[in-house]
């Protein structure tokens, strides 16, 4: 048996919930590698974080593909991917923060005070639906 193998005590909903968080990190991940892309994700990182902004970027954009491909292609690591989905979601959250209150752009993006707003609330689902894929 194998972490590649399908859990049988995984419901229909996680799966879901699994593939779905898994698909949106890995894609968010390869963007934390994009050239064109690092100096907005840079941008958002706060001051008060240790490293370089771009080194915090590229850790995170690692962590966000690792995370993401356990999701999507081990059903077996799903309690270990979850949970640490989870804390990549908490981990991060501050830098949104950051974004909201500086005013902070992801041209064409996250371009505008009510999209800066609506962020924030949206890491609550993403943290809960880790925690769910997580739930034995």
């Amino acid at each position: 048996m194998t972490i590649f193998e399908k859990d049988p005590t995984e419901t229909t909903g996680q799966k879901l919930t699994r593939l779905g968080l898994g698909a949106g990190l890995t894609f968010m991940g390869v963007l934390h590698f994009k050239k064109d892309s690092v100096p907005s994700f840079a941008s958002i990182v706060p001051p008060w974080v240790p490293g370089s902004p771009e080194t915090v970027v590229y850790a995170s954009g690692a962590a966000e593909l690792a995370l993401g491909l356990s999701l999507l292609t081990a059903p077996r690591a799903r309690r270990a991917s979850g949970l640490g989905t989870a804390a990549l979601f908490a981990a991060v959250f501050p830098a949104n923060v950051y974004q909201w209150r500086e005013g902070i752009d992801i041209p064409g993006l996250i371009d505008t005070d009510a999209k800066r707003a609506r962020r924030l609330p949206l890491q609550i689902p993403m943290i809960v639906g880790a925690l769910y894929v997580a739930k034995k």
